[in-house]
């Protein structure tokens, strides 16, 4: 599976404040991080995260500080909040549409093989070739394919994409309800019941309680 390579800028905070009329969600702070949202730490991914959210001012805010406006990452630029919940609607209206729950997912465009009436555009992307890794020979490898979204939303959509056409499987966690990947990763096998460790210890917890 070729590669995606996404680097965002994101400022240290974020407010929910009203301008013009309409509520947006703008950075208070002049500093700004460099950081790469697709590589991180635990199970669920950045675009479950985001179709998760409830749309509230607070939900997104805190989004924003952990990963960033969604579709600029330029200094003093805002977006409102609507367009956020309109993004959040869009993404998981789409999740459904794919059936990313059922083994293997698909929807829609698993009703005709190799149909192109059915092709699902997620987004316009740069596609680079990037120098291959060094092996245990220190010989450099051939060129890597990288793909590589302009924007936090098209990543999130290139994100799932690749889920999609990968070889995982969605399942709901056994202790909190939520979607994480299960078999696509290293780090959930594919009979994973719990999206995290702190899930699982919970729920033995409320079991032994029970007892």
């Amino acid at each position: 599976m070729i590669d995606i390579g996404f680097q965002w800028s994101r400022a240290r905070t974020y407010e929910c404040a009203d301008v013009g009329g309409f509520r947006v969600i703008r950075s208070t702070a002049e500093k700004r991080d460099k950081i790469e949202p697709l590589k991180i730490n635990g199970t669920k991914p950045l675009y479950i995260r985001f179709a998760e959210l409830d749309g509230s001012d607070e939900a997104c805010r805190q989004f924003a500080c952990a990963w960033g406006l969604l579709k600029t990452d330029e200094a003093g630029k805002a977006e409102t909040v609507a367009e956020w919940q309109k993004e959040i609607r869009k993404l998981r209206g789409l999740m459904n549409a794919l059936r990313v729950g059922e083994k293997p997912p698909g929807g829609f465009l698993r009703a005709k093989t190799g149909s192109r009436g059915h092709e699902l555009r997620l987004t316009s992307i740069r596609v680079s070739l990037v120098p291959g890794t060094i092996g245990v020979d220190g010989m450099i490898g051939r060129p890597q394919m990288m793909l590589e979204p302009e924007t936090l939303l098209e990543a999130m959509y290139l994100q799932l994409g690749k889920f999609v056409a990968g070889d995982g499987t969605l399942s709901a966690c056994k202790q909190c309800g939520g979607w994480f990947e299960r078999g696509a990763t290293e780090s959930r096998r594919s009979i994973a019941v719990f999206c995290s460790e702190k899930c699982k210890n919970r729920f033995h917890y409320l079991e032994r309680a029970k007892r």
